[in-house]
């Protein structure tokens, strides 16, 4: 999608206190296209300046009419404080499009094990690739563990009661809480070892493969990864999207001097210096530019750039393709400059 696109808000449903599921009305003649996982980037304007946030889809495509977004309100978040506060039916977004590499893709013919694991608003893909694994994949399994505060926080809490009730066996849900409110309640959080006793003790469904889908804060998807590799789980059945950053790698600086980038974006050209040791992303936001970011980890790529000019080095590149690296394309939020009067273009 190349220019913005405005929708209508149809609705706007209350999931917890400080969570809402955003509905928007497709287009008749520009319907967004997305695939169960994704995220769709909003540009919106607060205080006056613009900018963009991406927002995980939580509607599945060939099941849900509204195409929607669930947003939980962050402390200090004027963005996402204003679109859980302030928005209502009959607003407009304007949106940039559907991006993210964290997708899943039903196979009707398969017969295999879907397991989903989630933290706090990491639900919002998550239930996204769930409603698409039941729907469309009727004689997989499809199990989701799911870590929450308490009930009070847990997000598609009556909709997943709900799913339960109509696909039985078929879906398993596991909810661990880390202060419930009744001593019988799985209690405790998302720790390596306590996930590896939980997926053991998964239903076998019979089927030969399981797929690992997992989303959530960094320090939940540290113990995730952790489990899983402990577990001997083969990385290419892992999929994983980081809502926060990773424990970032030491970069050591070729420099001590700031260097100049200038970042084109949506027909205007932005200048800015980069400080010794700070990502591309983070002297951006710093300058008041605002591009297209989420996980903050190179995992989502909503912040991906080509280079035009100069030399960028990432410490992490597992979000990119041997072939995009070659094209020299690069992620702001783990991107350095290397020398002065580097050149990007924000896709």
């Amino acid at each position: 999608m190349n220019k913005p696109l405005t929708l209508k808000v149809a609705s706007i449903e209350r999931e917890t206190d400080d969570a809402v599921t955003i509905h928007l009305k497709q287009p008749m003649l520009r319907k967004v296209r997305y695939s169960a996982g994704q995220y769709l980037t909003l540009e919106v304007e607060v205080d006056g300046v613009k900018g963009c946030r991406a927002y995980s889809i939580s509607s599945t495509p060939g099941l849900d009419k509204t195409l929607s977004i669930t947003v939980k309100r962050v402390a200090g978040g004027k963005v996402s404080n204003q679109l859980v506060q302030q928005l209502s039916a009959g607003d407009v977004v304007q949106t940039l499009g559907t991006h993210g590499r964290f997708t899943f893709a039903p196979q009707p013919g398969s017969r295999r094990h879907i397991v989903l694991l989630a933290a706090g608003s990491g639900i919002t893909p998550i239930f996204s690739i769930l409603k698409s694994a039941l729907h469309f994949e009727p004689d997989s399994q499809v199990s989701l563990i799911y870590g929450n505060r308490n009930t009070g926080s847990v997000i598609f809490r009556d909709k997943l009661e709900q799913l339960q009730r109509t696909f039985g066996e078929r879906l398993k849900l596991v909810h661990v809480l880390s202060q419930p409110e009744a001593p019988a309640a799985q209690g405790g959080r998302l720790t390596q070892q306590r996930l590896v006793e939980l997926l053991r003790a998964l239903p076998d469904s019979g089927a030969q493969t399981r797929e690992y889908y997992s989303c959530g804060p960094g320090g939940m998807m540290d113990e995730v990864t952790a489990a899983l590799t402990s577990m001997g789980i083969a990385a290419e059945s892992v999929h994983q999207e980081r809502f926060t950053p990773a424990k970032a790698a030491a970069v050591a600086p070729v420099s001590e001097a700031p260097k100049r980038v200038q970042l084109l974006m949506q027909g205007q050209e932005f200048s800015f210096m980069v400080p010794s040791g700070q990502t591309l992303l983070e002297a951006a936001l710093a300058s008041g530019v605002t591009p297209p970011f989420s996980c903050r980890a190179g995992f989502c790529t909503a912040c991906v750039c080509t280079r035009l000019a100069g030399d960028v080095r990432m410490r992490e590149d597992h979000g990119l393709s041997t072939a995009e690296l070659n094209m020299g394309q690069a992620l702001l939020c783990v991107g350095y400059p290397l020398t002065d009067n580097v050149r990007l273009q924000v896709h």
